[in-house]
């Protein structure tokens, strides 16, 4: 029985992963950035690519997008002459803004049918799982095992 359940937690979980990150903009790099550097005012390329986890080829290849459509402004290190900061361009801030506004509305909808005590069970239950999860991702017991299940055939 218990199997059964965690099977069942399993699919529910990703269904609730699925829909959030392709209806609410989950990956959406642009959509990142924009907040990101809302919320920081100015930041190093790098200092970005890290905090997102992007590839610098990938961030390369968004940032300049954002530069060609006024998004964002590179400008010189007040810190180190030798980096650039990038910041959000006065263009870039309205539409972070308009941005930002659209992702509240699309979770308020999103968690509209519960209560605020079933959210704050929700949050708590889910901290104690995401704990366990990156605990589980530097257990060598665990991810090797998963992957020869997985791709041990292919090798």
């Amino acid at each position: 029985m218990e199997n059964r359940q965690n099977h069942i937690l399993a699919i529910r979980l990703k269904a609730c992963g699925r829909f959030l990150f392709y209806q609410v903009g989950g990956k959406a790099g642009q959509q990142r950035i924009l907040m990101t550097l809302l919320a920081l005012d100015r930041m190093t390329q790098k200092e970005l690519q890290d905090r997102l986890e992007v590839s610098s080829g990938a961030m390369s290849e968004i940032l300049q997008k954002m530069e060609d459509a006024n998004l964002i402004a590179r400008s010189k290190s007040a810190d180190d002459k030798r980096q650039v900061d990038l910041s959000l361009s006065e263009y870039g801030k309205t539409v972070a803004l308009q941005v930002r506004t659209q992702y509240h509305q699309s979770l308020d909808r999103v968690f509209e049918c519960l209560s605020a005590e079933k959210k704050d069970q929700l949050e708590s239950i889910l901290g104690e799982l995401v704990f366990h999860l990156d605990e589980l991702k530097t257990d060598p017991l665990f991810a090797p095992a998963m992957e020869a299940m997985c791709c041990g055939a292919q090798r």
